[in-house]
Formats: C-alpha cells, structure tokens, sequence
C-alpha cells in the first residue's frame, strides 16, 4: 500500500487496530498532543510555564508510550510538509515494536486525523490504508519511507 502525507505542522502515521480506537482516553490523547510536538512548537508549551520542554515531553509522554508498548498503536512521527509512503508486509525483520490485531485490519492514519475523530466523533475518519490481516500480534518498524510488519 503507498500513500502520501502532507502536513504544515509535525504529526504521526498511526497504525491501529479499530477496536483499540475506544480505549484512547483523554489522558492518552493529551500526550499523543505532547508527543506530536518533539520541539515544542505548538500553543500546548504553555499548559506548562517555565518547564523544560525536553523534560515535560519526556514525563507527559509516558501514559501513549505505555499504550503503545502494550502493542495497542504503533506511531511514526513525521515532519513537515509532503512525503511519500508505503506499507507493507515482509517475512520477516528486526523490529522491536509491536502491534496487535483482535478485529482482522488495520487502520492507517494521520495522528491530527485520529485525534480530531475522538474530539468529534460525528466526523468521519479520513483513512491514508486500511490492511485487512488474520488476528494476532505484528512485529513493526520503519525504515526509509517504509512501514513493514510481520506477525510474531
């Protein structure tokens, strides 16, 4: 599967599982917030006066780190402007995340996309793929425009 990102401000491709999509409380999406801002670029640097943004990033970003360790979503930040991608399923390889599969499909999407579909569940969720997969664990990981998994 190939698609393109363009974004003005960095973001993420999220790989997850759609029923995962309900177990994204508001704790997770604020430091989805915080991890989409590596720099400290965005309005949220002042939910935090006279703070380090290394060290509030770190700290705040534990609760979608943890998430995401639990094989619930996989995320790989991206910078600005327009890039291409492509997804794609490999015998094997030397990845260390992990993401799980309960409903036979992934969905591909932009971090922004994600968080602004919970904030506003009447919107509809513009997909970049959706993979259709037997149920189980994935290995996954990133490397020069590619996204590759296998399953564990």
């Amino acid at each position: 599967m190939n698609f393109s990102v363009s974004c003005e401000l960095d973001d993420g491709i999220v790989v997850i599982d759609p029923a995962m999509i309900d177990e994204i409380d508001e704790k997770i999406m604020y430091a989805m917030e915080i991890f989409l801002d590596p720099e400290g670029v965005t309005e949220i640097v002042f939910d935090f006066p006279g703070e380090e943004w290394k060290s509030v990033y770190n700290r705040q970003s534990r609760k979608l780190l943890s998430f995401m360790d639990e094989g619930k979503m996989w995320i790989k930040l991206v910078k600005p402007g327009d890039q291409e991608f492509t997804m794609e399923q490999v015998d094997s390889g030397d990845f260390e995340e992990t993401v799980s599969v309960t409903s036979g499909k992934l969905y591909v999407v932009l971090a922004s996309e994600l968080l602004q579909c919970i904030y506003f569940p009447e919107l509809e969720m513009e997909l970049l793929g959706e993979v259709e997969l037997e149920n189980g664990n994935y290995k996954i990981g990133y490397e020069d425009g590619r996204i590759q998994y296998y399953k564990a």
